[in-house]
């Protein structure tokens, strides 16, 4: 039955025809921006549409894709307490738990709907698949083996285990399970397709890499070696006179390498004679609910920096790019996703702008940025990393990086970059290079402006008539996020009001630890005495507050924020991770704690009372925080080390 009242708003006449509409959105949610620009599209619909299920379901799950999980999980939680047998429902509901880092939960869900004592092999095969949407790899895939053991010729279990382990790169594994019951697939259809694909792919690697074992190996990163090969003796193309620079990210949230990389654009646009153009080169600007993505846009766009998004280039498969061999087309058509990404969309542009400089600042970046460039032919690559490599910080650790850094370190033209002697050394040994192979750029880093947004002033005076008994004021500049393990922070707050309760307490920044923060801070009676001031641009007028500048960090390349508070005259203290010892004059302009994750709360108070009461009675402390700060960071130094790499 027609609905008129849905006509006006929307281009459709009935509900069947608005759920159709949605079904054909979703299925065009292959990227962020995708995703988004639907999510944008669903104002349009009118709102009765919405009160049939399945149009809900479909709503939910495009603002999924568009990463707005924080919206719609109160809503998939309430679906399911309306709806509890429904499967989307709970598919949905487990999905959104594990995106939020509820694995425990999405695993109590999954269990009490498909329980692994099941009599029902539905039931299993639903289980099995949850299993892998909760990261549960090796208990799906035994699951999977069981079912197919005790059934051989069920061709619906096959070829979900097979297309799922073909989705992690196990293109012969998946041609295993497919064999038994290839003869009765139907030609043409989509299986036996990619059953055929299948094939190609791995007839490849055969030819190329006759002696590797494919059995329960990733083909995706051999297909990364052996392209990597391709380019060991590369031929580097001579420069322009003029160099056509790209400074390539992930985006432009508040974080220190993204400050840096902005600054340095910057600069190299107002005093590099050598320059023709220079572009700032992000993945994306979209905003998503935990972090903000275009934090120093205004700066770029003040200083009429092109700034790229990735994500708005259309993907052109590498086969209509250059001309390529057939096993050419086929190891870059089955390169991991991240790496295939980079290919198909930054590629085009590296080769259209006939880039001279491809600077990939950030081990996620490299992912995209670094194969891209090679296969572009651009003369220059630098990979820039900003912390310890994977190899020290495990949890970020991909066989990728490991594959990609060793070749790229010996091909002409590329170059290793860190912002720390400590970090490049790090890197070095896990490469097996000499030490000097890995160059250094300090980041450049000048004195924030004391102008204060009317908020933050409001902000102050507020704080300082409930603390005006107050006489230090500590404060910390920081994402709330685990890496910079705030709750140490409030810890070491509460430990050093214990002892001096004349003091008080600025934090500047935000993110998902926000909330636990506010009632951390509550349990240790802190909160007359703590502002939590979060994102601002006023930074240098909350360092004219501080006394002493505390980080805490467990991971930090080389901290911009220590660099900073010495421009602003402060002393500092941290935790010794990364270069952070490089940031300052140890015993003058600030102290290294003795360890990362337990520092000793006693000798930190102790440290930081000396900083902050000598800093406060000698004005000449102040000026040698500054001029070491001028000194090592400086943008002229930073510039002319930047240039140096460009024109080696």
């Amino acid at each position: 039955m027609k609905n008129p009242a849905l006509k006006p708003e929307a281009s459709f006449e009935t509900i069947e025809e608005a759920v159709e509409r949605l079904r054909a959105m979703l299925a065009t949610c292959s990227s962020l921006r995708n995703a988004q620009m639907a999510v944008e599209k669903l104002s349009s619909f009118h709102e009765e549409v919405f009160l049939d299920l399945e149009a809900k379901l479909l709503q939910l799950q495009i603002k999924d894709k568009a990463k707005l999980v924080l919206e719609t999980a109160p809503v998939w939680e309430a679906l399911y307490d309306e709806h509890p047998s429904n499967e989307v429902i709970i598919r949905q509901l487990v999905s959104s738990l594990v995106k939020r880092n509820r694995v425990e939960d999405a695993r109590e869900l999954m269990d009490r709907h498909y329980p692994a004592h099941a009599e029902g092999r539905q039931i299993l095969l639903i289980r099995a698949a949850m299993l892998e949407r909760i990261g549960a790899y090796d208990e799906s895939y035994t699951l999977y083996q069981e079912l197919i053991a005790a059934e051989p010729e069920d061709v619906r279990a096959r070829t979900h285990f097979a297309t799922r382990i073909a989705k992690r790169g196990r293109f012969a594994d998946a041609i295993e399970m497919m064999d038994p019951i290839a003869d009765s697939l139907t030609l043409g259809t989509d299986k036996e397709l990619l059953l055929d694909e299948w094939r190609q792919k791995v007839s490849c690697l055969r030819r190329l890499a006759p002696d590797r074992d494919l059995r329960g190996l990733d083909c995706r990163l051999l297909s990364l070696e052996c392209l990597m090969e391709k380019y060991a003796n590369r031929e580097v193309r001579t420069p322009s006179k003029k160099q056509r620079i790209a400074l390539v990210t992930g985006g432009l949230g508040a974080g220190g390498a993204e400050r840096q990389l902005s600054r340095l654009a910057s600069l190299l646009k107002s005093e590099y004679d050598g320059l023709d153009t220079v572009s700032v080169v992000v993945k994306t600007l979209l905003q998503n609910e935990i972090k903000p993505n275009d934090f120093f846009l205004p700066n770029l766009e003040a200083d009429k920096i092109d700034v790229v998004e990735i994500e708005a280039m259309k993907p052109v498969p590498a086969s209509r790019q250059i001309e390529l061999d057939e096993d050419c087309q086929i190891l870059y058509s089955m390169l991991p996703p991240q790496i295939h990404y980079g290919v198909t969309r930054l590629a085009p542009y590296y080769r259209d702008e006939k880039i001279d400089v491809a600077s990939v600042w950030q081990d996620g970046a490299t992912l995209y940025g670094a194969l891209a460039a090679l296969f572009a032919g651009v003369p220059k690559i630098h990979l820039v990393f900003r912390g310890l490599p994977p190899s020290v910080r495990t949890e970020r650790e991909r066989p990728e990086y490991e594959i990609m850094f060793r070749a790229m370190a010996k091909m002409p033209g590329v170059t290793l970059i860190c912002n720390s002697k400590l970090v490049a050394v790090e890197y070095a040994r896990w490469l097996d290079l000499p030490d000097d192979e890995v160059k250094v750029l300090y980041n450049a880093v000048t004195h924030c402006e004391a102008a204060v947004a009317p908020e933050d002033e409001q902000k102050w005076l507020d704080f300082s008539r409930k603390t005006e008994n107050a006489t230090a004021t500590l404060g910390g500049v920081f994402r709330l996020e685990p890496l910079k393990q705030p709750g140490l922070w409030v810890k070491f707050a509460g430990e050093y009001h214990s002892r001096f309760p004349d003091t008080r307490f600025i934090l500047l920044g935000d993110g998902r630890l926000r909330e636990l923060l506010e009632e951390q801070i509550e349990q240790l009676g802190l909160t007359n005495n703590f502002l939590l001031v979060g994102r601002t641009r006023s930074v240098g007028f909350w360092y004219e507050k501080m006394d002493v500048k505390v980080l805490l960090s467990q991971f930090e390349g080389l901290p911009n924020v220590l660099i900073e508070a010495q421009a602003a005259g402060l002393p500092v203290i941290a935790t010794p991770t990364g270069g952070s010892s490089e940031c300052f004059i140890e015993g003058e302009t600030g102290y290294i704690l003795d360890d990362v994750e337990k520092p000793d709360m006693s000798a930190a108070c102790e440290k930081v009372r000396e900083l902050a009461t000598r800093f406060q009675s000698d004005p000449t402390a102040s000026n040698m925080a500054r001029g070491f700060v001028g000194e090592r960071f400086s943008d002229e130094q930073s510039l002319r080390t930047f240039i140096q790499l460009c024109e080696a």
